[in-house]
């Protein structure tokens, strides 16, 4: 042979030198196989260039050290990549080889997988407001708290003079800032009116506090003068021509100020409590709010903020504030009153019942959604082990071959968590896509894109998603892993695997059960937070709601009464009723006391009517007399209901008429008795309740409507209102919309649990088709003979409906107590809860049943319908 024929010498003495003498032949043969292929096809220069390659890339410190200590004891090493590739490759196969359970499992996977990034997108969005401000760490809210007859009042809003009084009096705080706030507005540019949201009045310090984007204008002194206002870049394209037109202009707000602009800023990041369109001057608020100057007995709609110095705490300045309470406000209020300091951080999703800017999303919510959507994962996982353990009979005679032929119980596993990788892998993909939608649905109701995720800008996202393929592999792989390389070689190849039937089959029960466990409870959560939300919307309110359009008026004494005349003259207006709000809109809160004297003080809530308010809500008159438009005194004649004279120790309406009692520190006199009516939304407790006719409260106009006039007679009154008031732009609300509202903590929920609850019961479905299959394939030759016997059809998807059924039956059994448990846990924040009916429970049972039988009849069917002689010779 000649020279150049041969492997270069060097590099076969190199791999005699290096390479253990117990695996050198092998290798040896290997690496001269090749050298002879490759010589065949690209020559021998080729194949002495390949054959030197191969010596020196075994010849690495790695394979040296595992050379050195290898013995016969164990195997030979491994190449990796090959073999993770192969495993991958054979994964992709055994998928598209049983395409229906790969696509089960993905789908199943994939809807877990989803729930869970749209909750960990929505949970981060929620947990990260205004934590980019540079000092939030160190920035606190003063809240009030305040003792009444009713318990103690919280709120986030304080008196105006708060803040220019902590600058002056309280040590320890880099900077404190006062601010009024406006949740909606009108603006007028030019002649033309529009609608803005979140106008704030700030101060000179608020920049001191919090970050904001200048773009132009200087921040040192834009606050200083009256009547001038800071604008975002998307206000001034919108509204005033572009960024670069806007300065200087001016336009008038809610018709009392004309705001100059003098600044623009770049609009705040969505995730902020203090999502202003626009910032005005604090100097210009005596003349918008004149109730707010140095007034320490009246609270609005201001806050104040302070930055803490680094290396106090709150206590020094709680000290500080407690001082100021008995400064200044009066004795009284003062012994009723307290200060409480709320980090900034708390201020969104921590805050209690204290008010907030824009919206508050509790932690205790944020737990729920993310256990909800862990258990929508956990029982995906379930179905994923549930589907692999039935679909692995069917490789048994493959797990059988492998052992044979040297693959260790290691390799195995490794094989089949790579393919449970792989489809953990694609349901992520599918996942994501999946995720989208309801994060589209949410970003479309809140008219704002604000949930999405972008791997490189959002880095925990993909933290989140590599935790989450790591941990399903895990836990979807695991134990289908163990099953597969558990077979025994002889008997896998004879068709008879030995998972042992009793224990597996047990174990597929106990999987079955969890999942039917946990989508009966997700189902009776969401059916008792409906029905406690229809027995609250079905109490009879005495009227109907749904006949009511109410629109809040902009003027209370020119105008209106003509606008009401107006109004009641339409033939399509069955009666008009002037008042602060709706019926049970808006209450304002009373304390009274009676003949007993302060001491006996009660709390009741007070509505603002005219002479049509009695007819208008279909109010009972017990006794005494309805208002009268030219009665005198009104303010000190009122009607009450029943819960008001109970309060006051009278027993009969006819009693109360001509009474005097103090309401507010003013008596009055009953003028009349109307019968008692719910005045809470949320609960049946009935307020004592004064309806007072005071027309310099009367804020909104309603009028009765036939539902087929509705169109024009909206018509008809938006015409009216710019006659009667040309400078406010028109708007009106349904009644019945306006209330249902007041349930929007309810409809929230419900939003929430009906997919969760849907989700669950459709992958619990699929783990239970996943039980059928393993069970068909399991008893297939007891088919057989059970049809040979003369066994019918419907006797054999008897055989199997029955024990899915039964293990249907005793998840319910488990679930039924848990899920009344956690359904009042839902509904502990409402002031009081149904107690859940047994139908309930008696239709979320049939419902499981119902279901789960129309899954598992197509299996029990094409196993009952199966040649009996196909099924004898199964084994």
């Amino acid at each position: 042979m000649k020279e150049k024929q041969h492997p270069p010498r060097w590099a076969e003495k190199l791999l005699h030198w290096y390479c253990p003498v117990m695996v050198l032949e092998e290798i040896e043969g290997d690496l001269l196989e090749n050298f002879y292929r490759t010589a065949e096809t690209a020559g021998f220069a080729q194949a002495r260039r390949d054959y030197v390659y191969e010596v020196l890339r075994f010849c690495n410190p790695v394979t040296f050290r595992k050379a050195r200590t290898y013995s016969f004891s164990t195997y030979p090493p491994l190449n990796h990549s090959a073999m993770l590739r192969n495993f991958f490759l054979t994964a992709f196969r055994n998928l598209s080889k049983n395409k229906t359970y790969a696509a089960i499992n993905v789908l199943g996977l994939a809807l877990g997988i989803a729930c869970c990034v749209a909750i960990f997108v929505l949970v981060r969005f929620e947990t990260s407001f205004d934590d980019y401000h540079s000092k939030a760490e160190q920035v606190y809210r003063v809240n009030l708290n305040q003792q009444n007859a009713d318990g103690m009042q919280l709120n986030g809003y304080n008196f105006y003079p708060l803040g220019e009084a902590m600058r002056a009096e309280v040590s320890g705080l880099e900077a404190v800032t006062s601010m009024h706030h406006n949740w909606s507005f009108q603006f007028k540019v030019g002649e033309q009116l529009y609608e803005g949201e979140h106008a704030f009045f700030v101060d000179s310090a608020y920049f001191d506090v919090f970050d904001g984007q200048w773009l132009a204008g200087n921040p040192d002194n834009a606050f200083d003068q009256p009547n001038t206002v800071v604008v975002t870049d998307q206000f001034a394209e919108k509204y005033l021509g572009g960024v670069d037109k806007a300065m200087d202009t001016t336009f008038l707000f809610d018709n009392k100020l004309t705001l100059k602009v003098n600044g623009i800023l770049e609009a705040p990041p969505y995730n902020t409590d203090m999502p202003y369109s626009m910032l005005i001057s604090y100097p210009s608020l005596p003349a918008y709010v004149p109730e707010s100057v140095d007034n320490w007995e009246w609270v609005g709609w201001g806050a104040t903020f302070f930055v803490l110095d680094q290396g106090l705490n709150t206590e020094q300045i709680d000290q500080q504030l407690d001082k100021m309470i008995h400064k200044y406000l009066p004795e009284e209020t003062a012994k009723n009153t307290s200060f409480h300091l709320m980090h900034l951080g708390n201020n969104h999703d921590k805050n209690g019942n204290y008010n907030s800017f824009t919206y508050d999303f509790p932690l205790p919510l944020m737990i729920i959604l993310s256990v909800m959507a862990g258990m929508i994962a956990f029982i995906a996982c379930i179905n994923f082990i549930n589907l692999a353990t039935a679909q692995s009979l069917t490789r048994a005679r493959e797990v059988g071959i492998r052992k044979t032929m040297g693959s260790s119980r290691f390799q195995l596993i490794l094989q089949y968590m790579s393919e449970a990788f792989v489809i953990t892998c694609i349901a992520v993909i599918a996942g994501l896509a999946l995720a989208k939608i309801p994060m589209r649905i949410m970003n479309a109701d809140a008219r704002r894109d604000y949930l999405n995720f972008d791997f490189f800008q959002q880095p925990s996202i993909l933290l989140f998603l590599i935790g989450i393929v790591l941990l399903i592999t895990l836990l979807a792989g695991f134990y289908p892993a163990f099953v597969l390389s558990g077979f025994v070689p002889v008997k896998a190849l004879k068709g008879k695997i030995s998972t042992g039937k009793p224990k597996g089959l047990n174990l597929r029960r106990g999987l079955v059960i969890t999942q039917f466990f946990g989508a009966q409870i997700l189902i009776l959560i969401t059916v008792i937070v409906i029905q406690q939300l229809n027995d609250l919307k079905e109490r009879p309110l005495g009227f109907d709601a749904e006949a009511i359009i109410f629109s809040y008026i902009p003027d209370t004494t020119t105008n209106i009464k003509a606008f009401k005349q107006q109004l009641a003259q339409n033939s399509n207006i069955q009666n008009v009723t002037l008042g602060w709000g709706g019926a049970s809109l808006n209450a304002q809160g009373i304390t009274f006391y009676g003949d007993a004297g302060e001491d006996f003080k009660t709390q009741g809530v007070v509505h603002y009517g005219d002479e049509q308010y009695v007819q208008f809500f279909e109010r009972e008159l017990l006794a005494g007399s309805n208002f009268s438009e030219d009665q005198n005194n009104p303010l000190d004649e009122v009607i009450v209901n029943q819960s008001l004279i109970k309060a006051l120790g009278i027993e009969k309406p006819e009693e109360a008429i001509g009474n005097v009692f103090t309401m507010d520190g003013k008596e009055v006199l009953v003028r009349g008795v109307i019968q008692d009516f719910y005045t809470q939304a949320l609960s049946s407790k009935i307020d004592p309740l004064v309806v007072q006719y005071d027309p310099s409260k009367f804020k909104a106009v309603a009028v009765q409507v036939a539902p087929q006039h509705f169109a024009e007679t909206i018509q008809l009154m938006e015409g009216m209102w710019e006659r009667y008031f040309p400078e406010y732009l028109y708007n009106y609300q349904f009644l019945d919309e306006a209330l249902d509202r007041q349930y929007s903590f309810l409809n929230n929920m419900i939003g929430l649990l009906e997919p969760f609850a849907f989700l669950a019961i459709f992958i619990g479905c699929m783990g239970l088709y996943g039980l059928i299959s393993f069970m068909a394939v399991q008893r297939t030759k007891e088919v057989g003979i059970r049809k040979v016997l003369g066994a019918s059809i419907s006797q054999i998807i008897v055989m199997f409906t029955k024990e899915s059924l039964l293990l249907i039956v005793i998840a319910f059994v488990i679930a039924a107590p848990a899920g009344y448990y956690m359904g009042q846990i839902f509904l502990m924040e409402l002031p009081e809860r149904i107690d859940p009916t047994v139908s309930i429970f008696i239709l979320t049972l049939m419902a499981s049943l119902t279901i789960a039988l129309l899954t598992i009849y197509y299996r029990s069917f094409r196993a009952a319908i199966a040649n009996p002689a196909d099924a004898l010779r199964y084994e």
